[in-house]
């Protein structure tokens, strides 16, 4: 059989989080180390709180091992997104039309979050959804807002000469 051996100290610990905490799964975790602690088999335990066996001895084990510490949930990241870009190759997709990708077969001027996991998929064959999208988007600090009509052009240099233009209107005029 296995039991929580909860200390004196533990058990103050114990009492004080149980009092405090307002997350349900946490509670749920404490209370089944403090009424182990009292002898309570897995097995009742088990069929107390509506969970396997194996998710009790998974929470015994764990407090055995580092105390509530090693008791509480462990958060991962999720895994890594798949769309290797940079902030400004974004801006620079985000600046062209859609329109200009021919294996888009769209006349859409422009983008949608619909329309971006069509490109993935086709262009770059990266299978993404939306949401992940979104995430991305806001990591790395991109508005999505309201589509707006940008002026785009097939040139090629199109971007360089925006930027000698965009400098341009930052100089002082003065006449000739």
């Amino acid at each position: 059989m296995i039991y929580a051996k909860v200390s004196p100290e533990d058990q103050v610990l114990l009492d004080q989080e149980l009092k405090t905490t307002r997350d349900a799964k946490w509670y749920r975790r404490l209370k089944i180390i403090q009424l182990s602690g009292q002898g309570k088999s897995v097995s009742e335990l088990a069929e107390l709180f509506e969970v396997c066996k194996a998710t009790v001895r998974d929470y015994l084990h764990r407090y055995t091992r580092g105390g509530l510490s090693a008791l509480r949930r462990r958060f991962s990241p999720g895994a890594p997104l798949r769309i290797p870009f940079t902030k400004a190759q974004w801006e620079e997709l985000l600046h062209r039309s859609p329109s200009q990708f021919r294996e888009l077969e769209t006349k859409a001027r422009n983008w949608t979050q619909e329309v971006l996991v069509e490109y993935f998929s086709k262009v770059h064959g990266i299978a993404v959804a939306q949401p992940t999208l979104s995430l991305l988007l806001k990591r790395l600090g991109i508005r999505w807002n309201r589509g707006k009509l940008k002026v785009t052009s097939p040139d090629p240099l199109y971007t360089v000469k925006r930027e000698r233009i965009e400098t341009l209107k930052k100089k002082p005029w003065t006449a000739p």
